[in-house]
């Protein structure tokens, strides 16, 4: 009895130090956004959107977070014609180019600029062959002030749901100019 409460402890002491290692490593932020490993490594950057009325930018980081900076923010361009924040989020992969995050940024009323609540959103970007383009797709509410958007039953503010269409992103080149220049 004695030799097996040993071997127990040894058995436990030897999970903790894997568990340890695994999670200082930085392996245990990028298992949450692809277990399978790797997309994180090909996805990675700042990607563009330049369209004829805006541009908005696309923050990919490795480890599974996101951030979008649109150019009309804090205009009256938003949904409900509030303005917003930039947004932030966490992704997680959904296919074998693709990932779906979980976003929110804070909304605005134009002019006074008086805190309207909290848009909650799910983006879905998929990648092309070489992940050098992805096609970004959304969808998503806006809850009122004290309401917190991820809790179940949760009632948004009527009429606040948004989609945006496909919106096409460029990766920006790493030494970021253009090399027909």
């Amino acid at each position: 009895m004695k030799g097996t409460h040993r071997w127990s402890i040894f058995v436990a002491a030897v999970a903790m130090i894997a568990a340890a290692t695994f999670l200082v490593s930085g392996e245990g932020g990028r298992a949450l956004a692809d277990e399978e490993g790797g997309l994180g490594d090909k996805i990675a950057g700042t990607y563009l959107a330049v369209m004829a009325d805006r541009s908005q930018v696309l923050q990919i980081s490795q480890d599974g977070n996101l951030s979008f900076i649109l150019s009309i923010q804090f205009s009256s361009s938003g949904v409900l014609g509030e303005s917003f924040s930039d947004t932030l989020g966490s992704w997680k992969k959904t296919g074998q180019r693709e990932i779906t995050a979980g976003t929110v940024d804070l909304a605005f009323q134009s002019g006074p600029g008086l805190f309207v609540g909290t848009a909650a959103a799910t983006y879905v970007i998929k990648f092309d062959q070489k992940f050098q383009t992805g096609i970004v797709t959304c969808q998503g509410r806006i809850f009122p002030p004290g309401v917190d958007p991820f809790h179940p039953g949760a009632i948004p503010i009527t009429d606040s749901e948004f989609t945006c269409g496909q919106v096409e992103y460029h990766r920006i080149p790493v030494a970021g100019i253009n090399e027909n220049s």
